[in-house]
Parts: structure tokens; sequence; C-alpha cells
């Protein structure tokens, strides 16, 4: 696909470096678990290993809903597809349940920060590592503000269909 102006560019190029970094950060799990095995077999266990690789497997998970949105890979729930055919109705509905996903991601961003808040305010540390814990918890609301920004793309594009000015298909 062409990339002529400069917002497909940057997302193009945000794509790109998303799924950079996810397969860096899983590579980087694989090597320290292997890491790991192998120390424990030699008597030399890390403690920091399992404790820094889950937490970046948190990063990963609410990365990847950002990437599964934009591979249109999400479940949804197809039983009203089976029952509506009219491709109208079939399209409000997108863009309700798209409103609806939006408005809980603006949830998730608010109440994210404030418990990113919390946890600065409080100074708490991870037990191994002794990393500030809010390092964790922001993948929360970033992940959900890059989520919403997709989903305000889809709903442009849902709108644009509805109104016959785009070719893409309403999902």
């Amino acid at each position: 696909m062409k990339k002529d102006s400069f917002l497909e560019k940057l997302i193009f190029g945000y794509d790109k470096l998303e799924e950079w970094i996810l397969c860096g950060s899983l590579v980087l799990t694989t090597l320290i678990i292997t890491t790991q095995i192998i120390m424990r077999n030699i008597g030399q266990a890390l403690i920091w290993s399992e404790e820094l690789t889950r937490y970046i497997f948190v990063w990963q998970i609410w990365l990847g809903v950002s990437i599964a949105q934009k591979d249109k890979a999400h479940i949804n729930v197809e039983i009203i597809k089976s029952f509506v055919k009219n491709k109208t109705v079939l399209a409000i509905i997108s863009i309700i349940a798209t409103l609806i996903w939006i408005i809980f991601n603006i949830f998730l961003v608010g109440a994210g920060f404030e418990l990113v808040q919390q946890m600065i305010t409080r100074g708490n540390v991870s037990s191994a590592l002794r990393l500030p814990m809010y390092l964790v918890y922001v993948s929360l609301p970033i992940s959900s503000a890059i989520l919403t920004l997709r989903l305000l793309g889809k709903l442009k594009n849902d709108v644009l269909a509805l109104a016959g000015k785009n070719n893409e298909e309403v999902e």
C-alpha cells in the first residue's frame, strides 16, 4: 500500500515500531527464561528473571491489543450478523460498538493514570528488581490511549462507509 500523506507514513512507522518492540521483547523474554533454566541447572538460579519476564509479558499483552486491532484479530460477537442482513443496520451497530469501546478505553486511560499516580505517591517497588511499580502499571493507560487512537480511525472509516464515501467494508 502506497503511503502518501505524512499521517499515513507516521502510522505505518508506528505500526512497524510496535511490531519490532513486541518481537524484540519476545526474544528478550525467551533469552531470559533460557538463561534462568541453564543457571538453575548449574545451581545459580537468577532471583530476578521470573519477575522481569512477568513485567515484560504485561507490556506485551497491553501493546498487543493495539496490533490485534490493527490486524482486525479481536474476537467479535457474530450472532447479530446472522439475524440482521441489512448492511446499513450492521454498519450502525458497528459504529455503536466502536463508540462503546472508545468510551471504555477513555475510562481505562483515566483510571490507569490515577493508578500510576497512586503507585508513584506510595513509592511501591518490585521485590526482586526494586523497579518502581508504576513502570509496570503505566502500560495500561498508554496502550489504552493507543488503542483509542486506532478505534477513532476505525470509527472514521465506519462512518465514511455508512455515508457511502469509503470503499472499505464495514465490519
